[in-house]
């Protein structure tokens, strides 16, 4: 028997080579499988299933979508630029040339026609720009604008927005892409039927190298999704941001723009108000947060949609996932602090929020770097001041504010 073991093995051992090579090549494959029929599914899973059930049909329709999208191919043809297109969508980027095509594709694909696509670029110097200029070449809806110097997210959205001549503005991140072809048609009809200057939408997040894919808004901030809310009114507790909480915790407001729809004479308006000094700073952080405040008290009403519209891919060289340098960080801190101060209506309820945000900056282990250059400096003086100056804003708040200035050692302030 032992023989005839042997030699079935010695004659047939070029058929497990075979084998042993293939369970090589598709281990990952046999992984997935494997926890697909074997491995049961986690509690989270079932959870995320129940709460987040147009989540996956919504996936299976982004794949075949970003199928032809990373092919190259255009669904529509005979596509012609209009003077008046209801739709700008705005694409800033900077060295994104492995993904920059498949979210030119992606917008390029929407089935509404009437639109017109403003490529922002912040002075890229890999091949970025020649991959938008190809683009431009099959669809004359697309205008490229180059920036001088590398500007930063802020000030390169900010022109896109201020040359934009449709009735209301996408913004889609160069590493993002449009979820499917129905998604600006869909969020578009919300939008003027009921005219709505803001509508926002849910987003996918998808990592390939882990494995996840997870609804990137949460649904607690989408529970009221199918009210019309009036913004900014703090006695009604209808502010972007709580006070006493940190800076990037918003009251039922998504911080992104990229969610978002918006009516392009509130938006040129914010940036007007706003002024060229501001949204011309390098912001790489609160650049969103920083527009959104402006936005929130510029425009009259917002509506939440369940429908997915964004689908954000992770990748290694993503803005939001760079090392986020401490200088950087609190510099953008403090021109987000300006932009509350100066934006903030003037009511006895919201002076907690501008104290908050005042005491934190001071407070913070960082605060040494305004002390950099003169002008941080008078940047910061002139926070202070404004909201010492503040209406509604006490005595006791004022001390308490004077008595963390007396702290610190490089500044003389009136005590």
């Amino acid at each position: 028997m032992k023989k005839l073991i042997n030699s079935f093995v010695f004659k047939n051992k070029f058929f497990y080579i075979i084998i042993l090579i293939l369970l090589i090549r598709y281990k990952d494959d046999i992984k997935k499988l494997y926890r697909t029929l074997v491995k049961p599914k986690s509690k989270e899973d079932i959870v995320r299933k129940e709460k987040f059930p147009k989540l996956f049909i919504s996936f299976m329709k982004a794949k075949k979508f970003l199928k032809k999208c990373l092919k190259g191919i255009l669904i529509n043809k005979n596509i012609n630029a209009t003077e008046t297109p209801k739709i700008s969508a705005i694409i800033n980027f900077y060295n994104n040339k492995k993904t920059l095509s498949r979210a030119i594709k992606s917008i390029q694909n929407q089935n509404i026609l009437d639109m017109e696509i403003i490529l922002v670029n912040d002075f890229s110097s890999d091949n970025s720009l020649s991959i938008a200029q190809n683009a431009q070449k099959n669809d004359p809806r697309i205008k490229i604008i180059n920036n001088k110097k590398n500007m930063g997210t802020l000030f390169s959205r900010s022109i896109g927005v201020l040359s934009s001549k449709g009735k209301y503005i996408f913004h889609l991140d160069s590493d993002d892409m449009i979820l499917d072809k129905d998604v600006f048609s869909s969020i578009l009809s919300i939008a003027e039927k009921d005219y709505f200057d803001i509508v926002s939408f849910k987003c996918i997040y998808l990592d390939y190298g882990k494995n996840i894919l997870r609804n990137r808004m949460s649904q607690n901030r989408l529970n009221f999704h199918h009210n019309n809310i009036v913004l900014h009114q703090p006695e009604l507790g209808l502010y972007p941001i709580r006070p006493g909480k940190h800076l990037g915790t918003y009251k039922k407001i998504e911080n992104y723009l990229w969610s978002k729809c918006i009516k392009t004479k509130v938006y040129q308006t914010t940036l007007q108000k706003m002024g060229k000094e501001k949204y011309s700073r390098y912001m790489r952080f609160e650049e969103d947060r920083a527009v959104l405040y402006a936005l929130f008290n510029v425009a009259e009403s917002i509506k939440f949609v369940g429908k997915y519209g964004i689908l954000q891919i992770k990748t290694h060289g993503s803005m939001t996932r760079r090392r986020k340098k401490r200088l950087e960080r609190f510099l953008c801190k403090l021109y987000f602090a300006d932009i509350v101060i100066d934006f903030n209506k003037e009511t006895i309820q919201s002076r907690k929020l501008l104290v908050y945000i005042i005491t934190s900056i001071i407070n913070s282990k960082d605060i040494e770097y305004v002390n950099r250059n003169e002008y941080n400096l008078k940047l910061f003086i002139s926070c202070v001041d404004r909201v010492l100056n503040y209406k509604y804003v006490s005595d006791n708040d004022k001390i308490i504010i004077r008595k963390s200035l007396s702290r610190l050692k490089f500044l003389k302030y009136p005590t």
